[in-house]
């Protein structure tokens, strides 16, 4: 009788150099090689930082309702301004060069504020919000007593992020630029959450300068104005603008043929599919490749879905969380740009070369990628379905099962009842 290896023993065998894992990487290794310039550069700052921020900030959740939270700098000026600008990272970044860039980040935290105690008179906090809402780098120094522990924080959220640093004082030493939307929106007490959210989009504010905003308690009513944790404000800058877009396409013509669109990145297959119907909706699934040996476990494939029609969801997408967001709003934002609507299909499947999680920014990228490639077009839907199943690992008659425009009688059926 064969007696399977641990994971532990695998890469007590492999160091790194056999590959007994099966994956092209050793995820091990590439995160000790990007910590390396880290440890090196660490012990010479000694007990003080100066330093460019890019900007951002990351607001932690444990603890909830109070937080931590503090400015992300950067070890040092290279590539300072895509440092946390994920919208502008090209898709063509290996998993190793997006932990070697984030690496160089590192996290400074204060200690636990409130939520809601969002105009706080610490200087932490006013240099914070004040260096978040520039719209390019600003220069932060910054002084701590506590010997830092050098490590890597994966989020299945958010973007990796470096060493985390607690702060004993700090101050900027530069004026940041201010755009004058930006600076409008925040100064206007009166303007809630939403709207400020749209506000900026429209303005074309990134979706991830949005989020930072929203972090540092910076957007809504002045009252109610609170510090939302980074992960969060992630899926609800998402969600916010998804659900207006969705409004925008709502009398605009449908798309006249089946339009299948896909990429490929960091082990991430999608396929989009574009039906021409009267309606929106959205059926958005997400699985772990046949092939990688995760889905394996159960008699069926493991396939995780969420939907929504015309009006929208009124409850979470529990399923695939902030993937389904991420995912809806690229594919919105295609639609207004051809001005159509569509009923919607997203197959996502993940291989076994996913194995460090870079948050969800990566679906929203690699979605727009997709969108961006010349589409395969198609006379019917049975003949459109035929093409993506002979490309995904797992059947295509699994995922009918999941989802809820497919498992109708027909399309026609559907969106009748829909409308009624």
């Amino acid at each position: 009788m064969v007696r399977i290896q641990t994971k532990e023993e695998l890469c007590l065998r492999c160091k790194g150099g056999k590959f007994l894992c099966g994956l092209a990487y050793c995820p091990v290794l590439i995160r000790t090689k990007a910590l390396i310039p880290i440890r090196k550069a660490l012990p010479k700052l000694k007990n003080e930082y100066y330093g460019p921020s890019p900007p951002s900030l990351f607001v932690g959740r444990f603890g909830y309702p109070y937080v931590k939270l503090g400015p992300m700098a950067a070890l040092n000026w290279q590539d300072i301004e895509l440092m946390d600008e994920p919208d502008l990272w090209k898709t063509n970044m290996t998993l190793e060069d997006i932990v070697n860039f984030r690496a160089k980040l590192f996290r400074f935290t204060a200690d636990p504020i409130k939520i809601t105690d969002t105009s706080s008179s610490t200087k932490i906090l006013e240099v914070t919000q004040e260096q978040i809402q520039a719209t390019s780098p600003v220069d932060l120094e910054i002084r701590f007593s506590k010997k830092p522990k050098i490590s890597m924080k994966f989020d299945k959220f958010a973007q990796p992020m470096g060493t985390q640093i607690k702060i004993d004082s700090i101050q900027l030493t530069s004026n940041p630029k201010i755009s004058s939307k930006i600076d409008y929106v925040i100064s206007d007490g009166d303007l809630n959450t939403i709207p400020a959210v749209e506000s900026l989009y429209t303005d074309k504010t990134s979706v991830t300068q949005i989020t930072r905003l929203l972090s540092a308690g910076l957007l809504g009513l002045t009252k109610k104005r609170k510090f939302v944790p980074t992960r969060w404000s992630i899926t609800a800058v998402d969600s916010m603008v998804g659900n207006r877009l969705r409004l925008k396409i709502h009398d605009y013509p449908s798309v006249n043929d089946y339009m299948v669109f896909h990429n490929s990145y960091l082990d991430n297959d999608f396929w989009i599919l574009l039906i021409p119907k009267r309606e929106w909706h959205f059926d958005y699934h997400e699985a772990l490749k046949m092939e990688s040996g995760w889905n394996l476990t159960s008699r069926e494939p493991v396939i995780l879905s969420d939907a929504e029609g015309p009006y929208g969801r009124k409850t979470y997408a529990s399923n695939t969380v902030g993937g389904y967001y991420a995912a809806r709003l690229a594919v919105l934002e295609k639609l207004l740009q051809l001005r159509r609507k569509a009923a919607v299909l997203a197959f996502r499947e993940v291989g076994k070369g996913y194995l460090i999680p870079m948050g969800v920014w990566q679906v929203r990228e690699n979605v727009r990628q997709t969108l961006k490639n010349p589409p395969r077009q198609f006379s019917s839907l049975e003949k459109a379905l035929k093409f993506i199943g002979s490309h995904l690992t797992i059947p295509i008659k699994y995922y009918r099962r999941h989802s809820l425009l497919l498992a109708q009688k027909t399309l026609d059926f559907y969106f009748k009842k829909a409308t009624k």
